[in-house]
């Protein structure tokens, strides 16, 4: 490993275990900008970080599983399940295609394109040291020019950490609607009909390309669907749901009086293993709680306990809805 290759591996352990004040940061800054070939040493390693922390780990050396409590609004019952989760085959292969994406880059990239299959989550470094955590199911594009920095989101989903740089604004367009922001950390969704925002950090602007309806400002803890042609921008102040929502970057799915029609979507995001509701009634159900995204058995072993219908499961299916017969 060179000494260019060392110091960025330096930066970031230091970043890794706390945040930079701001004389660090403007030190890292500087380095950055001295030698184009240091950007390319701070994105390798930042992707080598990203895949060593995702590694597996061994059975003896993992901690106690942790409770989640289940509790389902429906029903004056509790229920707690154990579930804890560890390294997926597609985290890894994840893993694998952020390390070798970062190996196989040139220094100064100015345009990327990254997908995600269905169960896979990928968090990418950007060359102008942003940061992007895709969603399962997603694909997107991004590229920048001495004036601006564009995302073009294709599909799904994705959460970004924007670095500061009010020279180069950063635009995400997903359809017909964009959202701008220079520093500050936001996802968004993308719909048939339009798109989904939600802010984290700081503050973006939010409009609809085809220029009908007024820009709209948001900031942390706000959330707001976008129409592809908006008459009207609606913007809610929703923290938790904002948190909610993006509870899939932590590798969990969180219910807080969602449906079980709604829960079971959330799932079928992500799992290979596609839940089906039997009997349309049981959707309009409602329920609390938390599980992890590679755990849909166990939330329908859950929904067959708690509401007392049958839970069959094939090869590629987890059916519920077949009411259980009396002894």
């Amino acid at each position: 490993m060179s000494m260019i290759d060392d110091e960025a591996l330096r930066w970031v352990t230091r970043q890794s275990r706390q945040e930079l004040d701001p004389a660090e940061r403007a030190a890292l800054d500087a380095w950055l900008a001295a030698d184009r070939r240091h950007q390319g040493a701070y994105l390798r390693a930042r992707a080598i970080d990203h895949a060593l922390g995702r590694a597996m780990v061994p059975q003896t050396l993992r901690p106690k599983r942790e409770r989640l409590e289940v509790e389902w609004a429906a029903a004056p019952w509790k229920q707690t399940a154990s579930r804890r989760k560890w390294i997926t085959t597609g985290a890894i292969a994840a893993g694998a295609a952020v390390l070798a994406t970062a190996g196989l880059l040139p220094a100064a990239a100015d345009t990327l394109v990254l997908s995600t299959a269905k169960g896979e989550f990928r968090k990418v470094p950007l060359a102008d040291k942003s940061v992007a955590d895709i969603n399962s199911g997603s694909q997107l594009e991004w590229k920048q020019t001495p004036n601006r920095r564009q995302m073009t989101l294709r599909r799904g989903e994705v959460w970004l950490q924007v670095a500061r740089d009010k020279t180069k604004p950063f635009i995400v367009e997903a359809g017909q609607v964009r959202v701008r922001a220079v520093g500050t950390a936001f996802g968004v969704r993308r719909y048939g009909n339009g798109a989904e925002v939600l802010v984290t950090e700081g503050s973006v602007e939010v409009w609809s390309g085809d220029g009908a309806a007024p820009v709209r400002l948001l900031k942390a803890g706000d959330r707001a669907f976008v129409p592809d042609r908006a008459a009207d921008i609606n913007v809610a102040r929703q923290p938790a749901e904002v948190e909610r929502k993006l509870a899939w970057r932590e590798g969990k799915v969180v219910f807080q009086n969602q449906t079980l029609s709604e829960a079971v979507a959330d799932f079928n995001r992500y799992s290979q293993k596609k839940i089906i509701i039997v009997d349309p009634a049981l959707g309009k159900r409602k329920l609390v709680g938390q599980y992890q995204i590679d755990a849909p058995e166990l939330f329908a072993r859950d929904v067959s306990s708690m509401l007392g219908v049958s839970v069959h499961v094939t090869a590629d299916q987890i059916i519920i809805g077949e009411p259980l017969r009396a002894g």
